[in-house]
């Protein structure tokens, strides 16, 4: 559109300008005054006027469109500059995350020198309403074997029960096939924590097979005993919510709100290996 506005509005302006030329030719050539070289000058005036407003126009218009060009190329460098923007900030926030992580775990290994860990990433969840079996981005190729526990900073998120050469599945502590031995921090009273299909909905988990004079109290922080080898010990699990009379009027058992959100969690740390301190 541009291309033919141009052409257009040169081509009316040469065919103008002739047309004056011939005409001031004429009268120039007749030389002195005259009423006919009067009559044309008095034509010409009003031509000469709008040739020069069409040159104007067409000044200001050739103007319009070097400055909308420039205008787009403008556009166009901004759009990369912030696209390059946007993946900086998109890199920054992935070294960040890589930091806090690694941070947790030189965390975990000062607290624990003799665990030997595999940083993992969660790749899927369990379907349903409440997810209790996650899976991880690390298999037997590196090292990961069936009952491995899982833990982020905050605590135990459950143990590896299924591997294959590049991924495993992970039950997690509000999963009903989850049993682990544990223990109250406080009073060192021991028990069986583990996964309740009911108190599943509520995200919590339970820790059976407690004394009713055990004195456990509400807030009472639950971690794993490290009884049998199979995971360590000193593990933390979560708080005590309430206690509930078994039905069999003999023990009792402790409502547990574990210290990991397991619908939210996405980067666990692996134990491989430990030494048994029972």
């Amino acid at each position: 559109m541009k291309n033919i506005f141009s052409s257009r509005m040169v081509a009316a302006v040469v065919v103008i300008i002739l047309i004056c030329l011939g005409l001031v030719l004429y009268t120039g050539a007749t030389g002195s005054s005259n009423p006919v070289s009067d009559a044309i000058g008095v034509a010409i005036a009003p031509l000469q006027k709008g040739v020069s407003q069409i040159g104007e126009m067409v000044g200001k218009g050739k103007a319009y469109f070097e400055g909308y060009d420039a205008l787009e190329e403008e556009n166009a460098e901004l759009k990369i500059q912030l696209r390059k923007t946007e993946q900086e900030l998109r890199d920054a926030a992935v070294a960040i995350d890589e930091n806090k992580r690694l941070r947790s775990l030189l965390s975990i290994k000062e607290r624990n020198r003799s665990f030997e860990f595999e940083v993992a990433e969660v790749i899927a969840r369990s379907p349903g309403e409440w997810a209790t079996e996650i899976s991880l981005d690390k298999g037997s190729n590196h090292g990961v074997e069936v009952d491995d526990l899982v833990i982020t900073e905050d605590g135990m998120v459950g143990y590896v029960s299924n591997v294959t050469p590049t991924y495993c599945d992970v039950t997690t502590v509000v999963d009903t096939n989850m049993q682990a031995g544990a223990l109250i921090t406080r009073t060192r009273e021991v028990g069986i924590a583990e996964g309740d299909y009911t108190l599943m909905s509520e995200g919590n988990l339970k820790l059976s097979y407690l004394e009713p004079d055990s004195g456990v109290v509400i807030g009472d922080t639950v971690e794993t005993s490290g009884r049998g080898g199979v995971f360590p010990k000193g593990i933390m699990i979560g708080t005590v919510e309430r206690i509930v009379p078994e039905e069999n009027g003999i023990s009792n058992y402790a409502v547990v709100k574990p210290f990991i959100d397991v619908e939210k969690v996405t980067n666990v740390f692996i134990i491989t290996n430990f030494e048994v301190n029972e």
